[in-house]
């Protein structure tokens, strides 16, 4: 379990920045919509966040992308709770900094627990 922390920090730490760096510099370079850059953020850091934690962190030994549809479900309520936060950051009138900080904090650990006890949960034994 240590490890699977330690694993799916790394893995987790740079699709979050991706996804995060993504989307600050479509808002604050490209002035493009708020959501749809976050949109596009949580887009870029997929497969980084699918592949890192299906090879490395829960070592599934599966094929490559046959965790793939539950993961994206996964990533689909990420990208959710980093839309509320957005939303609610927006409406507070904080910075584009502060969404940044609070995804960082919120995300992964939600993430995690959805990863490992359910997209890449290890099918049980028949006795």
């Amino acid at each position: 379990m240590l490890r699977q922390l330690a694993s799916f920090g790394v893995v987790g730490s740079c699709a979050t920045l991706l996804h995060v760096a993504v989307a600050w510099l479509l808002i604050e370079q490209a002035a493009l919509d708020g959501f749809l850059a976050n949109a596009y953020g949580a887009a870029a850091a997929f497969s980084v966040s699918y592949l890192g934690n299906a090879r490395i962190t829960f070592a599934t030994g599966r094929e490559p992308w046959s965790g793939a549809v539950r993961y994206l479900g996964v990533t689909l309520v990420s990208l959710a709770l980093s839309t509320a936060i957005l939303a609610l950051t927006q409406r507070c009138g904080m910075p584009t900094y502060a969404y940044a900080v609070i995804v960082v904090v919120i995300v992964p650990p939600a993430t995690f627990l959805l990863a490992k006890f359910w997209a890449f949960q290890q099918p049980r034994q028949q006795d």
